[in-house]
């Protein structure tokens, strides 16, 4: 089977602001790799999407409202633990990603990237894929974005 010849990628989108989800949805809709199969604005919502479709990504803004996404990780990967979680924030990367990284997100977007979000989840899903099959892969966005000299960007393997 080609990559043309896959089924989308399920995707629930998880912000507590309908504007941004709305951006988020046009923004897959650009692509015939994504679907996106829900839409969140609270934990409890996300807790309940993610239940029913078991998505390939679930991008989850840190915060939403009184609730805080890194919260939201462990739960959202025992109800899917085959899904890529992917934060999406307003926030800096240099103050959330590690909390974000360490509760089991595989990947930390800033929202100012959401205009190359297709290409960053086609990389980053692919690696991630990889890494449910067993092989040792680090997301080439957060190598990009940290601007790591000779980061290997294209093939996301870990030296």
């Amino acid at each position: 089977m080609t990559a043309a010849d896959e089924a989308p990628a399920r995707v629930v989108i998880v912000d507590d602001e309908p504007g941004i989800r709305r951006i988020l949805e046009l923004t897959l809709r650009r692509s015939d790799r994504y679907e996106v199969v829900a839409q969140a604005g609270n934990g409890e919502e996300a807790l309940a999407a993610v239940a029913e479709h078991e998505p390939d990504v679930v991008l989850l803004d840190l915060m939403l409202g009184p609730e805080w996404g890194v919260d939201l990780i462990a739960p959202i990967l025992a109800r899917s633990p085959g899904s890529l979680v992917a934060i999406l924030t307003a926030l800096s990367a240099e103050r959330e990603e590690d909390a974000a990284l360490t509760a089991g997100a595989f990947v930390f977007y800033e929202k100012t990237m959401v205009v190359s979000l297709i290409e960053y989840l086609d990389r980053d899903l692919a690696l991630f894929r990889r890494a449910l099959d067993g092989h040792d892969v680090l997301a080439p966005s957060a190598l990009q974005r940290r601007g790591t000299p000779g980061a290997p960007f294209d093939s996301g393997e870990r030296v």
